[in-house]
């Protein structure tokens, strides 16, 4: 009561507020105008806008005001360090608030894993809400180590930072009334929270199935038409603009007035270099205007879309009774970002790390190279075909080279082929597959890793049999990360000791070592414009089309089953 009162004797200009920024160009997300006011804060809330006098007052003359950026889906794991570093990064470049999903650490840890981002999460300086995982594994036959049932999911259904479900990126499952899914879907609905979609190339049919499960959003749209379907039928589509996956400006034809309050952006999966280098979502908001979007619609898209998307109604705006997230900047094209004001405080530097023991996840014995033969069968083979700035691939049909029975290569192609093994490090199955991609264009290297969606199982590229199991053994030894192998040496590593996919390593250090592997990469003949971790590391996820490697062999998305290394 007596808060209530404080703020609206504030409100009334009866006490001067705590924080009052004057002369502000503030953003109004409601009459999609700029209006010169004075925003007065107390306790972490907007109480007013207009003239008021503050305690403490900061000159906004010629700055701009907007709300705090929402990043509406994003996998904190692909930066590969923890939930509280990764807020340090975000917030500087005026992102207060995420939604996350937690599902890689979930493929791996299960339940532990959710536990660990919700608990690591509360130590950052932004808000991080969480997705439950609805896919865990990704599909049934996948080789995973956690898995997690309608019932493991209800333990955290209503926790206030778990805002619903997360991307339902198993459509079959819906569209055939699996009993599992619905009833996760059901655990959603129950606690009248969200649910997120991933629903690439789907069908008018599938569509309708889809949204009659309450499924609301999109973030694998890639290309406006498509983006333009589903905003028609009722879903909020994600102008998705990560590091592998960049959809922003092939899916901005298909905003305009009409529409725009439907569209949100989103991140996915973006690399600490990236995040460091460009930014986050304020790189989404200067690319969409550059483009030609509405400067005051970009930054609506950045913020009061998303709290309305995911029922955060108390966020996304600068008005009276709003948390008072807000990005101070100049330049509405450039957006350089003076201060970034959290729950009503202006942020200072914070270099907080909490000390983490993570447990062993990569249970594998070391291999050989012998491991990586592969008998000859047929004259042509299935290969794998990378698409830059996607992570999509294509099914190519390639002529096999045959040198004593053993496949040795792939015929009159002008494009390197490189060979690509996944073996499963949860469990010591033994299972393992081997297949070739094409697109990358390693020479004289091997690269392994254990970020490969969304089982993350070991992933390895390379050109040659000594350097693969150089780097897959490598991996075994450090217990999950990423390596670079050549000439039998390790040249470059990085330590992912929780859960083979996150490091509490100080942010900067974490940096320079992926410079090193990057460069590393380009200097072995990895092409520009590809990021081959990246890249690597959605090679084995089966339910983004059109044919992707797992430990079990080939699989095709589009008749959704697995398909022979050779064909005719």
């Amino acid at each position: 009561m007596n808060k209530l009162k404080n703020h609206i004797e504030a409100s009334m200009g009866r006490v001067k507020a705590t924080l009052v920024l004057k002369n502000a160009s503030l953003i109004n997300v409601f009459s999609q105008t700029i209006e010169e006011k004075d925003i007065a804060i107390e306790d972490g809330i907007i109480v007013g806008v207009g003239c008021y006098n503050g305690v403490t007052e900061i000159d906004c003359k010629g700055l701009f005001c907007a709300p705090g950026f929402i990043d509406a889906h994003v996998h904190i794991e692909s930066s590969m360090i923890t939930p509280e570093l990764f807020s340090h990064i975000l917030i500087k470049r005026g992102v207060t608030t995420i939604v996350a999903d937690p599902h890689e650490i979930a493929n791996v840890l299960g339940e532990d894993g959710i536990e660990f981002m919700l608990e690591n999460g509360e130590k950052g300086d932004i808000d991080t809400f969480f997705m439950l995982p609805s896919c865990v594994p990704a599909v049934e036959f996948e080789d995973n180590a956690g898995v997690l049932k309608a019932e493991n999911l209800s333990k955290f259904i209503n926790n206030s930072k778990v805002l619903g479900l997360g991307e339902v990126m198993d459509v079959n499952a819906v569209t055939s009334c699996n009993e599992n899914m619905l009833e996760k879907i059901s655990v959603a609905r129950s606690a009248n929270k969200h649910i997120d979609g991933h629903c690439p190339r789907v069908n008018s049919k599938e569509l309708n199935a889809y949204l009659c499960a309450h499924i609301k959003t999109d973030h694998e749209c890639t290309n406006y038409k498509e983006a333009l379907d589903k905003v028609s039928n009722g879903m909020y589509v994600m102008l998705r603009e990560g590091s592998s996956t960049r959809d922003l400006i092939n899916l901005l034809p298909a905003v305009n007035a009409s529409n725009y309050h439907r569209f949100l952006f989103c991140t996915d999966d973006r690399h600490i270099e990236d995040l460091m280098e460009n930014g986050s979502i304020d790189n989404s908001i200067r690319l969409a205007i550059k483009e030609g979007l509405d400067p005051i619609k970009a930054y609506t898209i950045a913020s009061f879309n998303a709290a309305n998307c995911y029922n955060l109604r108390n966020r996304g705006a600068v008005a009276p009774g709003y948390i008072a997230d807000l990005v101070v900047f100049e330049d509405l094209e450039k957006l350089s970002i003076k201060e970034v004001i959290k729950n009503g405080n202006i942020y200072k530097e914070n270099n907080s790390n909490t000390e983490i023991k993570a447990r062993a996840s990569v249970n594998l014995k070391p291999i050989t190279k012998e491991v990586f033969q592969v008998k000859y069968k047929e004259e042509f083979l299935n290969v794998i075909k990378v698409i830059p700035g996607a992570v999509e691939t294509l099914r190519v049909k390639r002529k096999a080279v045959n040198r004593d029975g053993l496949l040795v290569g792939i015929e009159g192609n002008e494009e390197t082929v490189n060979k690509i093994a996944v073996f499963e490090r949860h469990k010591n199955t033994g299972k393992y597959s081997i297949g070739f991609i094409e697109g990358l264009g390693l020479k004289g290297a091997a690269i392994a890793q254990t970020i490969a969606h969304d089982s993350h199982n070991i992933i390895v590229i390379g050109d040659n049999d000594r350097d693969m199991e150089v780097a897959v053994n490598s991996i075994i030894s450090i217990e999950g990360g990423i390596v670079f192998v050549s000439n039998g040496e390790l040249r470059s590593s990085l330590c992912l000791p929780i859960g083979g996919l996150m490091t509490n390593e100080n942010p900067e250090a974490v940096l320079k070592k992926i410079r090193k592997l990057n460069s590393l990469a380009r200097e072995f003949g990895i092409k520009d414009g590809v990021d081959p971790y990246l890249t690597l590391g959605f090679m084995s996820l089966p339910v983004i089309p059109d044919i992707k490697i797992t430990p079990r062999g080939l699989f095709d998305y589009s008749s959704f089953s697995f398909i022979d290394l050779f064909t005719e």
